[in-house]
């Protein structure tokens, strides 16, 4: 019985950490959009089509209103690297066309947790996990830390809703533990606290839908895009 218990623990154990590992596969061009498509970052991760470089690297379009043939009435804004060693694992724009990423591709909760773009395609801010979040919050405790743990990623904004607002351009990343990070996106800065320490964020959360809402809306690009059907030059912004 004694050689079978721990037959059974070893066995329990391997299926623990094959569960806790990550299968990750080679990124694939991507885009992301804001509410409506009114704007689209297409993404091509490094030496693939559209992209012969060792990073990255965005086309991002402002589109107009699509009309009753659904023509590509889009403009290409800025085309610019971004600074993932892959590509960015999300990414959010919002309605007033600022790009802000999220996380690397393989290898969430560490580098480039969030960066900040402004609306010509430059880096306002990049930041770590570590420099937004205390050290007890992630912690690799998994018996009492609050994000899940797997063997690449720190899996920090799981559940999370996130908002903008402008005048001032702020943008929000509320956690599902009831504390929320706001940034300026003019220069990136940021603060850390209790969701009701952020009054402008009241009316948003009790709304469904809310305008000020974002969400990760993101489509593959593996057949083609709107680079492929434009053939922007290069060195375009």
């Amino acid at each position: 019985m004694g050689k079978t218990a721990l037959l059974m623990s070893l066995l329990v154990a391997l299926l623990s950490a094959s569960a806790r590992a990550d299968d990750w596969a080679r990124p694939e061009p991507t885009s992301f959009h804001s509410r409506g498509f009114g704007y689209v970052a297409e993404i091509f991760p490094p030496h693939s089509r559209q992209n012969s470089g060792d990073k990255p690297l965005c086309y991002f379009y402002e589109l107009g209103y699509p009309g009753s043939d659904w023509r590509i009435d889009a403009r290409l804004k800025w085309k610019a690297p971004l600074v993932n060693e892959l590509m960015p694992y999300q990414a959010l724009i919002s309605q007033a066309g600022n790009l802000i990423t999220l996380n690397e591709h393989g290898s969430i909760g560490y580098r480039n947790a969030i960066v900040i773009y402004d609306r010509h395609g430059r880096t306002i801010k990049a930041y770590k996990l570590d420099d937004l979040l205390p050290a007890d919050e992630i912690s690799m405790n998994e018996n009492t830390n609050k994000i899940a743990i797997s063997t690449s990623s720190r899996w920090w904004n799981r559940d999370a809703k996130y908002y903008f607002y402008q005048q001032p351009s702020r943008f929000y990343v509320v956690l599902p533990w009831g504390t929320a990070l706001e940034f300026f996106v003019t220069d990136g800065t940021f603060r850390y606290g209790a969701v009701s320490s952020f009054l402008e964020l009241a009316g948003a959360r009790s709304s469904p839908h809310a305008n000020e809402e974002l969400e990760v809306w993101q489509s593959t690009l593996r057949f083609s895009s709107i680079t492929d059907v434009l053939k922007p030059p290069v060195g375009s912004r």
